[in-house]
């Protein structure tokens, strides 16, 4: 079953026909729901995961001629888009399809391998990692990208028998059973090893290098450490308007019928001039 992409609705009040971006293409389904209700858009669909790029494109295989498939990081936007596009899609969290591969070792829920890489074909997985970090390193990952209250505590065990973990298991079994605190080192963890918010600062910025004047910018976030980063960045480029006061949030109805969907914050902005 393909990945269910969240504020579709949302996302397509503000596309218009020309040439977009999908920086985190996943398994298409954005670019999908895009491409099905505008008969004028052509799509640079990036993605650093080479399986689901294999997913997306049988997903979107009836649009031959209005998706190019690129397998990349979308830091590198100015280098891998040769024209000028009216509009770039963020969507920074992780698909279903990747947190539901007991293997990817994202999920703190599912026993599999310490990897947490997006693309594991680049690096080397959190396993190996860990066993050439300081006990230092450890806790300022859990405290900067988890935000975790026990950053100390865990850290102290974790780096205590580093060479002995390999599976979410063993770091589940460090970490102890508050949900909380195991979403919150989970996710710290795969922000360190994917670089997840320098690479949206600098997607981001190179933005600016390939959006026409009008061109939108559309974000969907799911943590507030990617949130304040976007936020940072409309307001103080003064390329940008920001189209979206608020961040848009999904409705009652589709956390409902999809319950990932609960964290996710959107936010659009307008280029002005370039």
């Amino acid at each position: 079953m393909f990945h269910i992409p969240v504020l579709v609705d949302e996302v397509l009040s503000f596309v218009k026909n020309g040439i977009w971006v999908d920086t985190t293409l996943g398994t298409g389904g954005h670019t999908e729901a895009i491409l099905t209700r505008f008969d004028k858009v052509f799509v640079y669909g990036i993605d650093r995961d080479i399986e689901s790029l294999e997913i997306a494109k049988t997903r979107l295989e009836r649009f031959k001629g209005s998706v190019k498939f690129i397998c990349s990081d979308f830091r590198n936007l100015k280098a891998l888009i040769p024209e000028p596009v009216c509009g770039v899609l963020f969507d920074i969290g992780l698909s279903s399809f990747q947190l539901d591969d007991a293997e990817r070792g994202f999920s703190y829920r599912l026993e599999g391998p310490l990897d947490m890489r997006v693309n594991r074909t680049n690096g080397l997985p959190l396993e190996r990692q860990l066993r050439h970090l300081t006990r230092a390193h450890i806790e300022n990952i859990l405290r900067d990208y988890g935000e975790e209250r026990r950053a100390r505590e865990i850290a102290r065990k974790i780096y205590s028998l580093r060479d002995k973990i390999k599976t979410t298991g063993d770091l589940r079994g460090l970490v102890g059973k508050d949900p909380r605190s195991l979403s919150r080192v989970f996710q710290a963890f795969r922000i360190f090893v994917n670089d997840e918010l320098e690479n949206l600062k600098e997607g981001l910025h190179s933005t600016l290098s390939i959006l026409k004047e009008g061109g939108r910018i559309i974000v969907i976030s799911y943590h507030s450490l990617e949130d304040r980063i976007v936020k940072q960045f409309f307001k103080e480029n003064s390329h940008l308007v920001v189209l979206t006061k608020k961040p848009i949030r999904p409705s009652e109805v589709e956390i409902a019928s999809n319950p990932r969907a609960r964290s996710a914050k959107m936010r659009v902005a307008e280029a002005i001039d370039n």
